[in-house]
């Protein structure tokens, strides 16, 4: 008798419940955006002057990840919303940005340990286009995005955008953002 047929005698004499518990179960696509999913995170924009609030949810029985956002402070308030895809044909996590000024964003996110990658983001806006790379390296109760802009005119051709800090916050123990009666993240 061969491996494979021992084996298969096995399973079918030891019944349904050892062959469910010797299955490989696939591992989450979405596993480096887990530590962020079902909190808030807050940070403030290098000038001082605005403050970025970040709730991150599960969304269909985790089918997706939903990320919206506010920026409040001086001037009007920006407000955005990205949700994150598995494309189970290319093995990748997807995700589209929209903003409240127009803007959209498509790009991946890849997990690097506790760091998420987000290379070459294409944003768009009012016909101009502009790429952009992120990271975020996670550790307990913070994450640092790290962006960059992509300009030509420059050697290496990447200009930094910011560093910022996102510290995990609750809601009710903070005063910048709220979430509305339709659930929608806004300012205070």
């Amino acid at each position: 008798m061969t491996m494979k047929t021992r084996t298969l005698l096995l399973l079918l004499i030891s019944g349904p419940s050892l062959a469910a518990d010797t299955a490989v179960k696939a591992p989450n696509p979405f596993a480096g955006l887990l530590p962020l999913v079902g909190h808030c995170w807050q940070a403030t924009f290098p000038d001082g002057k605005k403050i970025d609030t970040h709730c991150f949810t599960s969304v269909y029985d985790g089918a997706f990840i939903n990320d919206q956002h506010v920026v409040c402070g001086e001037g009007e308030p920006y407000a955005g919303e990205t949700w994150y895809a598995h494309d189970a044909d290319n093995n990748t996590v997807n995700y589209r940005y929209y903003n409240s000024i127009g803007g959209v964003s498509d790009g991946t996110v890849v997990t690097n340990g506790e760091q998420l990658l987000f290379p070459d983001e294409t944003y768009e806006n009012k016909g101009q286009s502009i790429t952009y790379r992120t990271t975020w390296d996670l550790s307990e109760g913070q994450y640092v995005s790290n962006m960059w802009r992509q300009d030509a005119t420059v050697e290496g051709g990447w200009v930094p955008v910011w560093q910022m800090v996102f510290k995990q916050v609750a809601l009710a123990d903070q005063s910048t953002a709220v979430y509305n009666e339709q659930r929608q993240l806004i300012c205070q």
